[in-house]
């Protein structure tokens, strides 16, 4: 009884087999159709590769008031802890960015160029920005860097 319906599970099963590797030679002998490109547009700048999309990206030089972050952890950057220049502090920055380059400013008002980092970095680490100030010293108040 086991073995008459053993045979005829292998006979279906190669049945099955069969079927599927025809299907298969059909698939593979089909010619595909070339997908048409699209045509170049004049001379426009090419597009950079970047994984945000355009309404998270960083604004320009123009608009950039209101474009910072708070970090409050240590910045590491190449293997070491990033400390102000003028006081030693090394945690509780405003980072803010200025076209193409990225500006750190200490919680003792200390601002400096940080060249190992860039808008790239700023936008992986910022995450949507929701506020716009209008003024740099109305966006430090903000995020509790100015008193008055």
């Amino acid at each position: 009884m086991f073995g008459r319906k053993r045979r005829q599970m292998r006979r279906e099963f190669a049945e099955v087999w069969r079927q599927h590797a025809e299907m298969i030679d059909n698939w593979e002998g089909e010619e595909q159709q070339p997908v048409p490109q699209p045509e170049p547009v004049g001379d426009l700048a090419p597009v950079a590769d970047d994984f945000l999309p355009a309404d998270l990206r960083v604004p320009t030089r123009d608009d950039v008031e209101g474009i910072m972050m708070r970090r409050q952890m240590p910045l590491v950057l190449d293997g070491e802890v990033h400390a102000c220049p003028q006081c030693g502090s090394y945690r509780d920055w405003i980072v803010f960015t200025l076209g193409d380059e990225v500006w750190m400013r200490c919680q003792d008002s200390h601002q400096a160029l940080e060249p190992r980092l860039d808008t790239a970095w700023f936008e992986r680490t910022s995450g949507p920005n929701e506020s716009r100030h209008t003024t740099f010293d109305e966006g430090l108040r903000h995020l509790g860097h100015l008193d008055t």
